[in-house]
């Protein structure tokens, strides 16, 4: 007997889980810039404002490297089976 078909939504998964290492990678990459930011902010300073400029020259020029780390450890993460909705069936 044929096996009904399923729907399996790898493609979108991938694409969602690239976007959250994107995101990841570059908080990971602007924390420090952030971090030292909020640490000289002045009292009477915007915290958002000095926040989004920090974040902004943190990753410019880094989105590249941002990019290249998201998809690196997206296929890692796939090679080794751990993320859910993309692991091998066997």
């Amino acid at each position: 007997m044929a096996e009904r078909a399923r729907f399996e939504p790898r493609f979108t998964l991938v694409i969602l889980y690239f976007f959250g290492a994107l995101v990841v990678w570059g908080i990971l990459l602007s924390a420090p810039e952030m971090m030292q930011a909020w640490n000289e902010l002045p009292p009477e300073a915007d915290p958002a404002e000095a926040g989004r400029e920090a974040v902004r020259g943190a990753l410019r020029g880094r989105m590249l490297t941002v990019a290249l780390a998201a998809v690196i450890s997206l296929g890692a993460l796939i090679w080794l089976g751990v993320l859910p909705g993309l692991r091998r069936k066997d």
